[in-house]
Formats: C-alpha cells, sequence, structure tokens
C-alpha cells in the first residue's frame, strides 16, 4: 500500500482497516481461527490489562491465536464479543464491542474498546481497555 497522504488514500486505508478489524471479529465468531491467519504482523503484540487468568502480553501470531483460543475454553464456550462499531483511520482502528460469558458463576457482560495499530494492512498492536475493569479483573480473576 502506497503513503498516499490525499484525503482519497487515507478515506482507503481507514476502509481497509476497518474491513481487518471486521475479519477479524467476523472469524472469532464463526470459530475459524484459520481465517485469521495473514491479518496479525510477525512481531504482532495482544496486551490485555490486569492479573486475571487472561492479563498478559501476547506477541506474535501464535500467542495471539493461543490467547483468543483460550477465551471460549476459560468459559465453558460462553464467551462471546458482539462487534458494536468501528472507528478507523489510516494508521489505526478502534472497536467497540460487548464482551458476554460466565464462569466459574460469574457473568461478564461489558464494554470494552480494543486499540488496533495496523500498518500496510498488518495489526500490530492491540490494546484491551474494558469499560469496566473492576468488573472485568473480578471475572478473569484467578482464584475462585
Amino acid at each position: 500500500m502506497s503513503c498516499d497522504s490525499s484525503p482519497a488514500g487515507r478515506r482507503v486505508a481507514a476502509a481497509e482497516n476497518e474491513a481487518v478489524v471486521r475479519r477479524i471479529f467476523d472469524a472469532f465468531a464463526r470459530k475459524e481461527g484459520l481465517a485469521l491467519r495473514g491479518l496479525f504482523a510477525d512481531d504482532a503484540m495482544w496486551t490485555v490489562p490486569g492479573r486475571g487468568v487472561m492479563a498478559g502480553v501476547y506477541r506474535g501470531p501464535q500467542e495471539i491465536f493461543r490467547f483468543l483460543a483460550r477465551l471460549p475454553k476459560e468459559t465453558g464456550g460462553t464467551y462471546s464479543s458482539e462487534l458494536l462499531d468501528v472507528l478507523a483511520s489510516g494508521e489505526r482502528a478502534a472497536a467497540l464491542y460487548r464482551a458476554r460469558g460466565t464462569r466459574h458463576g460469574r457473568t461478564l457482560e461489558l464494554d470494552q474498546v480494543l486499540l488496533f495499530r495496523i500498518e500496510q494492512g498488518l495489526v500490530r498492536e492491540v490494546l484491551a481497555l474494558p469499560s469496566d475493569p473492576e468488573a472485568f479483573e473480578s471475572f478473569w480473576a484467578r482464584s475462585v
């Protein structure tokens, strides 16, 4: 992709970045992990804040895929993410989604934001930001 800084070039890049984010959510919803291949840079990094079982920094596509595959395992298959909106620019995207699931008698239903840095069609960085950090921490707590 060229570094076209014209308004039309920025709109194209923004639309491409939005499409990447939508493909990630679609693949996750369809439980098609293979559809994620080719969307993450070799040095991609996905950061989940907190101290819970899912917290951490996941580096590279393989660690990221293992992290995403662990979400339904940790919740007995109940975890889901409903994409509500995507805002995108030429280098970044933000996905607003509703996370739902049950785990150890606890229920999660909260909005979260994923902040993406995308370069040349590949995800480089993702940062998860829960709207209610305390509820997020409680749901993913290591001890039951």
